[in-house]
C-alpha cells in the first residue's frame, strides 16, 4: 500500500511538472511573439533585428523559459507513457515516449540556438551598421525547419501515439485520447503544409499556433489532470499482487 501511494505521489509530480512546462512555454513563446518580434512576420531583417535589439535581455530569458518549459513538458509526456505500464496499449505509449524525447530535444536545440545566435547578429548588426541578409536568412531558415520537424514529432506524432494508447486503453476519458489523436494528426499535416508551402500567413498564422501549440496545451494539461486524481493505474498494484502469488 505504500509503494502504491509512493507511486501515485511520483505520477502526481510528473503531471504537475509537465502541466507547468507546456504552460511556461506556450505562454513565454507567445511573449517573444507579441512583445518583441514574430519570427514568422513578414518583415526586413531589419525590422526584425531592430525588435531584438530593443530588448535583448527579455529576448534571451523568455528563450531561457521556452527551453525550461518545454524540458518539464518533457516530464508530463514521460509521466503519460509510464501510466500504461501493465496495460496492452504499453507499445504504444513507448513509441509516444520515443517520439516526445526526440521531438524535446529538436525543440530545446531550436529555442537555445535562436536565443542565442539571433542576439549575436543583433549585437553585430548594431556595431558595424549592417549584416549580410543571407546569413540572416539562413539562419532563420534552419531555425524554421529544426522547430517545424520539433512539431512533426513532439507535437504531432507523440500525442498521436498516446492518443491511440488512451482509446485502446480504459485508463483516460477517450475524449482525451481522441483530442490527442486528432491534435497529433493535424499538426503532422501542418509540417507537412509548412515544408511545402514556407511562410504563409495560412501556415504560421493559424495552422501552427492551432496544431503547434494551442492542441498539445490542452491535450497535455487535461492529460495531467487525470493522473493528478490518481486513477487506478494497473502499475500501481501489479507489485502488490506479484507479492500476494508468491505468498
Amino acid at each position: 500500500m505504500r509503494w502504491a501511494t509512493e507511486k501515485r505521489t511520483a505520477f502526481r509530480i510528473g503531471a504537475a511538472a509537465g502541466i507547468a512546462g507546456v504552460t511556461l512555454a506556450v505562454l513565454s513563446a507567445l511573449a517573444v511573439l507579441v512583445v518583441i518580434q514574430d519570427p514568422f512576420a513578414d518583415v526586413s531583417a531589419a525590422a526584425y533585428m531592430k525588435g531584438i535589439a530593443a530588448m535583448p535581455g527579455l529576448w534571451v530569458l523568455l528563450h531561457f523559459a521556452v527551453t525550461l518549459g518545454t524540458s518539464l513538458r518533457l516530464a508530463g509526456l514521460l509521466t503519460v507513457g509510464e501510466t500504461f505500464a501493465g496495460t496492452p496499449a504499453r507499445p504504444l505509449a513507448m513509441i509516444g515516449n520515443g517520439f516526445a524525447v526526440a521531438g524535446v530535444a529538436l525543440l530545446i536545440v531550436t529555442y537555445a540556438r535562436d536565443g542565442y545566435v539571433h542576439t549575436f547578429l543583433t549585437q553585430t548588426w548594431e556595431q558595424t551598421g549592417s549584416v549580410q541578409e543571407a546569413i540572416f536568412s539562413a539562419s532563420s531558415r534552419t531555425a524554421y525547419s529544426t522547430e517545424i520537424t520539433g512539431v512533426l514529432l513532439v507535437a504531432g506524432l507523440a500525442p498521436l501515439a498516446y492518443g491511440l494508447a488512451m482509446v485502446v486503453s480504459s485508463l483516460y476519458a477517450k475524449w482525451i485520447g481522441w483530442l490527442g489523436i486528432a491534435g497529433g494528426t493535424g499538426a503532422v499535416a501542418t509540417a507537412g503544409y509548412l515544408y511545402a508551402t514556407g511562410l504563409t500567413d495560412l501556415g504560421y498564422g493559424v495552422l501552427y499556433p492551432l496544431f503547434g501549440m494551442l492542441t498539445p496545451t490542452v491535450w497535455l494539461i487535461a492529460a495531467g489532470l487525470q493522473i493528478w486524481r490518481a486513477p487506478a493505474l494497473p502499475s500501481l498494484t501489479e507489485p502488490a499482487l506479484a507479492e500476494g502469488q508468491h505468498a
